[in-house]
């Protein structure tokens, strides 16, 4: 049985987020940083150069009539818009990883990160819309604990878990039986080691397991669960975990989330992944979509 701690102690040996990325992750975590500082830093990196630009000139920020330069442009986005597109635009190479732990090729587990993404990032805006930005990031890395599990086991992982399911067993409580922790409560751990905020680090850390209403409840956590199993309602990255998990019924409340509308989030989802990918260049290849 495998000891948190121990897993943890192991982070290292992961590939860590780019250079510019921590540096910009550990600035934006201060309510008080410096945007002078931070433009200081992204003007070096040309991809995230013009990606700042472009989102600070969309039609969701731009004004008609005028363009921003680069230090306009983050003073206008602020800390949580710019840590969304630096992890959004440089966390691929993480991400972007197969994973035998849960079958999953590399394909699968960036459309099942960025569908994650984009799917919290929709029902922010109907919900949560002042947080849409750090909605998009928690949903973006919730799936990054098994890529630990993957690099620590492999595919003795899915072995070890398959003896612990039952009709009656979720996949999480399968993964706590035979290693004595989960792949949700090790993201949050490695979330914590690259010294992410902490609220996103709880969202990926429960995005399996949402606190009911009450002192320990958070929005964000339910909107990174629920968009989690859209996901996963939509066919986008499904691993050796398949579709072992249930839709919470006080997130379903609390977001409205009939079948109907669930399959509009699907479909919206879908729209922006695939656009996502033609403007990375990056093949869609076969249509993955099943019903929800």
């Amino acid at each position: 049985m495998a000891d948190l701690n121990t897993l943890i102690s192991e982070l290292e040996s992961l590939p860590t987020l780019p250079s510019t990325s921590s540096r910009l992750v550990a600035m934006l975590g201060d309510r008080d940083v410096d945007m002078g500082e931070v433009s200081d830093i992204v003007r070096i990196d040309e991809s995230l150069s013009l990606a700042v630009l472009r989102y600070a000139n969309s039609v969701a920020y731009g004004t008609p009539g005028r363009e921003f330069n680069l230090r306009e442009s983050i003073i206008r986005l602020g800390s949580d818009a710019l840590l969304k597109i630096v992890l959004q635009q440089q966390v691929g190479q993480v991400v972007t990883r197969s994973c035998k732990a849960f079958d999953m090729s590399r394909e699968a587990m960036w459309r099942n990160a960025i569908g994650g993404a984009v799917a919290a990032e929709n029902l922010a805006r109907q919900h949560y819309p002042d947080d849409r930005d750090i909605c998009f990031v928690a949903g973006l890395l919730r799936d990054v604990g098994k890529l630990v599990l993957d690099q620590k086991y492999g595919e003795s992982y899915a072995e070890s878990v398959s003896k612990y399911l039952t009709p009656e067993t979720t996949f999480v409580d399968a993964e706590r039986m035979a290693f004595g922790t989960d792949h949700a409560e090790v993201g949050g751990a490695l979330c914590r080691h690259w010294q992410l905020p902490e609220r996103i680090s709880l969202a990926v850390q429960h995005h399996h397991t949402p606190p009911e209403p009450g002192d320990r409840h958070d929005m964000l956590i339910d909107i990174v669960h629920a968009a989690d199993i859209i996901s996963l309602w939509s066919g986008l990255g499904i691993g050796q975990d398949g579709l072992r998990y249930e839709l919470a019924p006080h997130v379903k409340t609390a977001l409205s989330l009939s079948r109907r509308k669930a399959e509009r989030e699907i479909a919206a989802m879908w729209d922006a992944v695939r656009s996502i990918e033609e403007t990375l260049g990056m093949s869609t290849g076969k249509d993955e979509r099943s019903a929800a």
